[in-house]
């Protein structure tokens, strides 16, 4: 009884690891050179100056392409960078204790650099955060 409990544990404890490599979400790599036919999308998700760590970006593809719902994670100092196709895209955020951002951008091929500004979370409201091109 007691190797059988040892076996069930012992597996357990060996797929944990694929399942939390497999299981978390993608946070954003340190950036390289994108190609040409690509966008960047490039920036950092600031409460007044301070980053905002490991929040949450969707972006939703509108047009000329659509597709799914592409998600990624901000840095430890709030940046971001992600390769994608040029287009118009539905952004919206969940940062943790933050109100979230939502609008559209634009991508153009090459390098697009953005800030999101987010505010705190308040019992009586929740100040939409911005979007703004650099």
């Amino acid at each position: 009884m007691t190797t059988l409990r040892s076996l069930r544990l012992s597996a357990i404890l060996l797929a944990a690891p694929l399942c939390l490599g497999a299981c978390h979400r993608q946070e954003s790599a340190t950036p390289s050179p994108a190609p040409s036919s690509q966008a960047r999308f490039q920036g950092r998700m600031l409460w007044k100056e301070t980053p905002v760590r490991k929040a949450a970006i969707f972006l939703r593809p509108l047009s000329p392409h659509t597709g799914p719902e592409i998600e990624f994670l901000t840095r430890t100092d709030g940046r971001f960078d992600q390769d994608l196709p040029p287009g118009h895209y539905l952004l919206r955020s969940a940062p943790t204790t933050m109100c979230p951002v939502r609008g559209t951008i634009t991508l153009s091929p090459g390098i697009n650099r953005y800030r999101l500004l987010v505010h705190p979370l308040s019992f009586l409201t929740c100040k939409p955060g911005e979007i703004r091109k650099l």
